[in-house]
């Protein structure tokens, strides 16, 4: 039994329907702008990041500060150039508890010790006291963990019980992510966390 004209010309025709269809999906110029998620997986220093099978996606000013391992949205022009938007807005922020060394505690007011990683910022919020007693002069009161870690040390003035005027202690974060305080006289009992950022 042989095929009609009819149904073999009708058959041809919907093979290149279908073949136009996937080269019109594969070609940019055709399909015209796009926009995916994508996983970073470098960051170069030129303002350009790869993610996924993308390699060299130019960042726009909404993501500043990429990480490897953040989740970004990308678009592509008709031409096929490819931006960088920057990582989806969440319902709200998560903040991660920071374990604090043996002989301290949340003194009982204030936030928990957390941080919070937005790309390469990070925040710290929270209060941090003795277990008994005050902190001592360079008493290491935590250590960050190895993924938001400032890489060169840092200090900060931060707030402390009122116990002296003004109501303020040096606080330092090594490059090895460990926190601790400054203060020779009147010694703190708590020194507060917040308003501490900076990049990694």
């Amino acid at each position: 039994m042989t095929r009609s004209s009819h149904a073999t010309t009708r058959d041809m025709a919907a093979a290149l329907k279908r073949q136009a269809v996937r080269a019109g999906t594969s070609t940019p110029a055709v399909r015209g702008s796009d926009w995916a998620g994508a996983v970073v997986t470098v960051v170069h220093t030129d303002g350009t990041v790869d993610a996924g099978d993308l390699e060299r996606v130019r960042c726009m000013d909404t993501y500043s500060q990429p990480a490897v391992g953040d989740l970004i949205y990308v678009t592509r022009s008709s031409s096929g150039n490819w931006l960088a938007w920057g990582r989806p807005a969440t319902a709200g922020q998560t903040w991660t508890v920071l374990p604090v060394a043996a002989g301290f505690q949340n003194p009982g007011h204030g936030w928990t010790a957390s941080y919070l990683r937005e790309g390469a910022r990070v925040w710290l919020r929270g209060r941090i006291g003795a277990t008994t007693g005050t902190i001592a002069d360079g008493a290491t009161i935590a250590t960050l963990p190895a993924g938001i870690r400032p890489g060169v040390a840092v200090s900060w003035a931060v707030t402390r019980d009122a116990s002296a005027t003004p109501a303020t202690i040096r606080l330092e974060i090594t490059a090895a992510g460990v926190l601790r305080t400054f203060q020779s006289t009147a010694l703190p009992a708590w020194v507060g966390l917040d308003g501490i950022t900076y990049t990694i």
